[in-house]
């Protein structure tokens, strides 16, 4: 739970966040960030890459495809019923719909919720290794930078903070590019 209100109160600084797309654009919002599994005595946070597909379908509202993948870190040691020891591995894909609400000239908070498919790998020292699926609903809030004057007319960036499945959640930070 601290952790949760730590990351809720860098999102509220951090004002920074996603693309602003108009309708009919494509975008792609390259992020990176850290994954949480929550399902151990102690957890160890994973390193993820992600890629986002995003088409605007009015200036507020857009379909959005998510990719993430854990890449390092997920160690986690448990301690009831037996010691274990062991490490995971999540990939998620979703299907989103994102809506946008414009703070200021540049910046905006983000909502978006939709349906997450994955798969979890788990190794252990005491029991046999186990893959399995995640699949539910996802939802996600985000702070947005549309970044235009200073880097390009295209480029924005996304801080979002996502939970993923019951004891699943990320923080990520992405840079956007709109054609």
């Amino acid at each position: 739970m601290k952790r949760t209100v730590f990351l809720l109160c860098v999102l509220i600084i951090g004002s920074i966040g996603q693309a602003y797309a108009e309708r009919g654009d494509h975008f792609y919002l390259v992020k990176g960030g850290m994954l949480w599994r929550d399902a151990a005595d102690k957890p160890d946070a994973m390193t993820t890459l992600g890629l986002t597909y995003g088409y605007g379908i009015t200036q507020r509202i857009s379909l959005e495809l998510d990719y993430d993948r854990s890449l390092t870190g997920g160690a986690y040691k448990r301690t009831d019923p037996i010691t274990e020891e062991g490490e995971y591995k999540i990939w998620l894909a979703s299907a989103n719909a994102a809506y946008r609400h414009l703070l200021f000239s540049s910046a905006y908070l983000k909502a978006k919720a939709g349906f997450s498919y994955g798969n979890e790998s788990r190794s252990s020292d005491a029991q046999s290794d186990e893959d399995d699926a995640l699949k539910g609903v996802s939802a996600s809030l985000g702070l947005g930078y549309a970044a235009g004057a200073l880097m390009g007319s295209s480029t924005t960036f996304e801080l979002s903070y996502t939970w993923h499945k019951q004891d699943i959640t990320s923080l990520m930070l992405g840079v956007n590019l709109t054609f």
